[in-house]
């Protein structure tokens, strides 16, 4: 299934509903239609006591709103740029 990078997936998440604010919790759901998780992602990481796909989507959303590809509207919220 693995046909997108999990960055593609995210960003593939944003542009399915442009004008919608996502969740941390939504996006971690709407990637799965995009992008399959290995069961090491799926494992809790020892450091942050989530599963570590969690960490890794939330460093992807920081990037991307670096890149400017996503705004952070609130701490949990944000959107397609």
């Amino acid at each position: 299934m693995n046909k997108m990078s999990m960055e593609e997936a995210i960003i593939q998440v944003f542009k399915n509903k442009p004008d919608n604010e996502f969740s941390n919790k939504e996006i971690y759901s709407g990637i799965e239609n995009y992008y399959e998780l290995t069961d090491f992602q799926k494992q809790p990481d020892p450091l942050h006591g989530q599963q570590r796909y969690k960490h890794e989507i939330r460093s992807i959303l920081v990037r991307l709103e670096k890149q400017g590809i996503i705004k952070q509207l609130e701490r949990n919220k944000r959107k397609l740029a």
